[in-house]
């Protein structure tokens, strides 16, 4: 994946045998999905609004959290949730024994390796063209989301979408990333873009 060359790696914990004996300790069950995890993107890590978010539920050295921090689904108690990015609490990141990704205790990606995709895919844009974020109003959202099964169902971008989040690239010019909670679009900077009958 280039959008993972593209990014920092700080050193992580990788051995297998540490790793089974830190959750054996703390009596919690690593699963494959955990497993995995950790193997193939710890020690990675992006910013956002100048928070740095690094990847991995062991770490050599933690900033804000401990390794193996826990939490619980709020919907589901007896699920529990690994915190998978050492970041500041309130910006709460996870895992469940699936390797579903949580943020803010709300389920956003099937897998790390889909929410990857999704950046992957918003990195890939960036390259290429300037592109600004629109805020869209409540009664435009709706539209979206009751259009998702009709007139935007062509435009999905498969390889991205999941149960979580559907990406829509309705143009070169616009994307549209729906998910239960709202709808968030992306134009090129300076372009005029239509959305059904809004313009945008």
């Amino acid at each position: 994946m280039k959008y993972l060359a593209s990014i920092p790696r700080r050193p992580y914990v990788s051995n297998e045998e540490v790793i089974r004996n830190a959750f054996e300790r703390n009596q919690l069950m690593l699963t494959d999905a955990l497993l995995d995890f950790q193997l193939q993107y710890a020690g990675y890590y992006h910013q956002h609004k100048g928070e740095v978010f690094i990847y991995g539920m062991l770490h050599e050295k933690s900033t804000y959290l401990p390794s193996l921090d826990i939490d619980f689904d709020d919907d589901n108690p007896q699920d529990v949730l690994h915190t998978c990015m050492d970041c500041l609490p309130s910006e709460m990141r996870a895992l469940n024994k699936q390797g579903v990704f949580y943020n803010d205790y709300r389920p956003v990606a099937e897998s790390f390796t889909k929410y990857l995709e999704q950046r992957a895919f918003r990195w890939k844009l960036s390259q290429e063209v300037e592109w600004e974020t629109i805020n869209l109003p409540t009664h435009v959202q709706e539209a979206v989301k009751e259009e998702q099964s009709g007139k935007l169902e062509e435009y999905m971008v498969v390889e991205v979408s999941d149960q979580y989040a559907r990406i829509y690239q309705l143009n070169q010019g616009l994307v549209i990333k729906s998910t239960q909670e709202q709808a968030i679009a992306w134009k090129i900077a300076g372009t005029r873009q239509q959305l059904f009958y809004f313009d945008l």
